[in-house]
Formats: structure tokens, sequence, C-alpha cells
């Protein structure tokens, strides 16, 4: 006969199994490691791993050396997290990327586009590297290249996420979506480079099938260039309606710095310099065609303060 103190105990090693299963299924999922990969470092039997992750026999023993071995090697081996960019400078385009993060992270849709120089992906990228450091994070970055497949795209929300392993595309967007349900609020799904997806109709889709089977837990943002909302234009018989229902909620266009924030990080970065030396640092602003305002591109105005430095000697 069993007695109470056996059912119980019964029921922490079955706990305690269940818990470190999901922590080896995040974890491959945060460091793409296979279930060899994570034996081999664990100091285990992959066959032993392989058993235990799928919930099968366990020889002779109930599984906790197993659990309490495995929890002990991701206690003592984290997977690494995405590393801030850089130094960010706050700006006008930064509080604007802000605020449309903030948006999105209510499980809304939007999107965020613009010449190269506003330094879109440098500012997501850097939120997003910070999110990564909270217990649920708020933001998902996803950059996209222009063979993106449905399922690398569904793994790399995964890994974002720390949504449990998986190998098939249907089984990760499970995953996916079963991570995305149980969270306490929703997160902000950012999907960079978008323009990369106008021929990957299939990747673009499962973006969407992202966020609607996800019933308000995953906001979409599309980011991008200005050709960004050429994927969205009809063509070929194709018409995107239901994406631009949901992207039009919102939709942001950035330029770049303006004159004074330019100067500002010329100093922050270099030092009092004369005034004539950071007018040249700053250079020529860029006349927007669409609005006609002149704004200054982030990205040449970090290459001229690179090379000052390399002509100066400066560290």
């Amino acid at each position: 006969m069993v007695n109470g103190e056996t059912m119980n105990n019964m029921s922490g090693v079955e706990t305690a199994r269940d818990e470190a299963r999901n922590a080896l299924h995040i974890y491959q999922s945060r460091t793409g490691l296979s279930l060899r990969e994570v034996a081999d470092r664990a100091g285990y039997a992959p066959q032993s791993i392989k058993q235990f992750s799928s919930g099968g026999r366990y020889g002779d023993s109930d599984g906790s050396l197993t659990a309490k071995a495995l929890m002990d090697f991701f206690a003592a081996n984290p997977p690494p997290g995405p590393e801030l960019p850089g130094k960010l400078y706050e700006t006008e385009c930064s509080g604007k990327i802000d605020q449309m993060l903030s948006y999105v992270g209510r499980g809304r849709w939007g999107t965020l586009y613009g010449p190269a120089g506003a330094q879109k992906s440098f500012v997501l990228e850097y939120r997003a590297a910070q999110a990564a450091q909270e217990a649920e994070p708020s933001i998902v970055y996803v950059e996209c290249s222009p063979r993106l497949t449905p399922t690398a795209l569904l793994r790399r929300i995964a890994a974002g996420l720390g949504a449990p392993y998986a190998q098939s595309r249907e089984d990760i967007l499970q995953s996916v979506l079963f991570t995305l349900r149980r969270r306490r609020a929703p997160v902000a799904l950012v999907i960079d480079e978008a323009q990369h997806l106008y021929r990957g109709i299939d990747t673009l889709e499962t973006v969407r099938d992202v966020g609607d089977k996800s019933h308000g837990k995953a906001g979409i943002l599309i980011c991008g260039n200005e050709r960004v909302l050429e994927i969205f234009a009809p063509r070929g018989g194709m018409y995107f309606e239901q994406w631009r229902s949901r992207i039009e909620q919102k939709s942001l266009r950035l330029l770049g710095l303006s004159r004074a924030e330019a100067r500002e990080i010329v100093r922050a970065e270099l030092g009092q310099l004369k005034p004539e030396t950071v007018e040249v640092l700053v250079g020529a602003p860029v006349r927007d065609p669409e609005t006609k305002r002149e704004y200054f591109s982030a990205r040449r105005l970090f290459n001229a303060i690179r090379d000052f430095r390399e002509k100066r000697g400066v560290s």
C-alpha cells in the first residue's frame, strides 16, 4: 500500500522532472544546441538525455538525479543573452521608437520605416537586448534576410521568447503560441529589415499567423527602409488586405538627427572641439524629398567620428 508520504515524494519527483524537462527544452531553444550537444556539455550519455527529454524510462532511477544534474548545469552555464550593440544616445527618433514599442507592446500592430541613418535598427536591437534581461522579455527582435524561411523565423521567435524546443515547423509554431498565451503581458514582436520578405510570402504570412493566433499576446512591428511598404502593395493576385488592416493602425516614418543632436553627440564622443571642427564632423544635412525637412544621418556622423579618432590617434 502506498502511504501519503510516499505519494508526496513521488509527486515531488515528478514536479522536479517536469521542471527540468521544460528547462531543457527552453535551453535548447535559446542556445540552438541539440540533445547530444547538451549531453556532451553536461557530461551525460546522449541516450540518457534523450530518454529524459521524451519522458521515457530512466533505467533503475526515477530520473531525479538527471533532473538535478541538468538544473545544476543550466545554472552554471546560462544561455548567453544578446549584448548591447553600443552606446545609445537618446534623441527625438529614439523617443518616437520607444513610443511605438510601447504601443505594440499592448498587443497592437504597426509599421516603422524610413531612410538609412535614423538608427532604427540600432535602437530596436538595444531595447531588445535590455528586454532580454527581464524574466519575461517585453521585446523580441528578429532581423530578416532575403532567404529567411518560415521555420528559421519561428526558431528566432522561439529563442527570443524562451519557448520550449521543437523541431518541425508546426511544432515550433505551437511551442511559440503556447508560450505567448501563457504570458502575463503581450510581447512586442519586432520584424526588422522586413523589406527582404517581399518575395518570402510564406514567411510573411507566418508572422501574421503568430500575431493572429496569439490572442492579443503578440503585437507586431514591421520595420525597414522606405521599400517596406511595397511588400503590402497589391501584386500578382495578392492584395494583403489582412495585413494592411492591421499595420495601418499606426505608422511611423523616421528621418534622422537634428543639427543640435548631431552636435551634442560629437561633443559627447570627442570632448570640446572648436566650433568649426564640430560643424565639419556634423557635415551637410540631407533633405527629405517627401517632407522637405532636413536631417542628419547618424550612420554618416558616427563614421566621421571614427575617422576623426583614427586620424588623431584617439582611442
